[in-house]
């Protein structure tokens, strides 16, 4: 598994995850020209299994973790986005669970 120090981050990324699930759930509804724009509660679960088929031997920092899974989510939620407004909206709502969760800024 992976090592304590990353392990400290699990608990935050699954509240984040969810978190924003569930604002995508309100906010990204699915319309007609928008009609993929439909989640379930397997999304979050295709975040986790990816962030676990992270290598331990490879993520051995809380950072590289949280990079693994900005990537996660946004494999998972943000490729499905079609206007650049969604994708703004998505990236401010992920900039604002980095902070809330981890005191970190997307640039970081």
């Amino acid at each position: 598994g992976f090592s304590p120090d990353v392990s400290i981050v699990k608990d935050p990324i699954v509240q984040a995850t969810v978190e924003i699930y569930q604002s995508i759930q309100d906010c990204m509804l699915p319309t007609p020209t928008k009609s993929h724009y439909t989640f379930n509660l397997r999304d979050p679960s295709k975040v986790i299994q990816g962030i676990m088929r992270g290598e331990p031997s490879t993520v051995t920092t809380p950072k590289q973790m949280l990079t693994l899974w900005i990537h996660e989510m946004t494999r998972v939620f943000q490729d499905r986005l079609i206007q650049p407004s969604d994708d703004y909206w998505f990236l401010s709502t992920l900039e604002e669970k980095l902070q809330s969760h981890f005191q970190l800024a997307y640039s970081d």
